[in-house]
């Protein structure tokens, strides 16, 4: 009997201890699959891809593989005043012609879509972010994805510690709202990436953290995507 109860302690104290490391590593596992299909899906159906990416109010992480023909293009300024009051398919609406020449405006079609666990408060199991000014992140980069920015705007209160904030964790994320944090990546029907939001145009970063205490100093895991070859690496 004893050692049975002994058993489920442990099980429960892995169970607890572990759910930060496992979403960390479900969340960045998932985010570099929907990068690659992002690709592939520009490519076979000849229309742009883009892969947006932003934190809700609640604090949650939501990824959408959006499908949105270029009628017209989005301008950088466009881009970084997006309204996401009503999600990023009406954020990204455009205009199609109709066989009898009617202009109409269609929202952009959500291809894919992941919802990755977050969570504001220190002790409680989820994803965090590393602030990419941390002195634990190596720097640069191995090559070749060297010239990838390793800062954000943003600054977390210790960089060196897991933040609830994805805009210090994200290279490309923007906040011109004040409410929701975003960054999109464009995938072209020729294969190319680009980065359209924020200024790190040579690539993506992101870097994932559990977000609890007891985790706190587990190695972050960083998803570097370069631009305009599009690899996709998971350091």
């Amino acid at each position: 009997m004893v050692i049975v109860l002994v058993l489920a302690a442990l099980a429960g104290l892995s169970g607890v201890y572990g759910l930060g490391r496992a979403r960390m590593n479900t969340a960045v596992f998932d985010l570099a699959a929907l990068i690659s299909r992002g690709q592939l899906r520009a490519m076979s159906r000849g229309a742009p891809h883009y892969l947006f990416i932003h934190q809700t109010a609640d604090g949650r992480l939501r990824v959408q593989l959006i499908e949105r023909p270029d009628s017209p293009a989005l301008s950088p300024a466009q881009w970084a005043s997006l309204d996401l009051t009503q999600g990023p398919g009406k954020a990204l609406a455009f205009t199609r012609t109709l066989p009898d020449g009617t202009q109409v405006q269609s929202h952009a079609l959500v291809a894919d879509h992941l919802v990755l666990g977050g969570s504001t408060g220190p002790d409680t199991g989820g994803l965090a972010f590393l602030d990419l000014d941390s002195q634990r992140i190596q720097r640069p980069l191995p090559a070749p994805f060297s010239a990838l920015a390793l800062s954000t705007a943003a600054t977390a209160t210790d960089v060196d510690r897991p933040t609830a904030d994805l805009l210090a964790g994200c290279n490309f994320c923007i906040n011109p709202s004040g409410s929701e944090p975003y960054g999109a990546l464009r995938f072209n029907p020729d294969g190319t990436l680009e980065v359209v939001t924020g200024s790190a145009r040579s690539g993506a970063v992101i870097a994932f953290a559990p977000n609890t205490q007891a985790e706190a100093d587990i190695v972050p895991k960083l998803l570097a995507v370069s631009a305009p070859a599009g690899a996709t690496v998971i350091f």
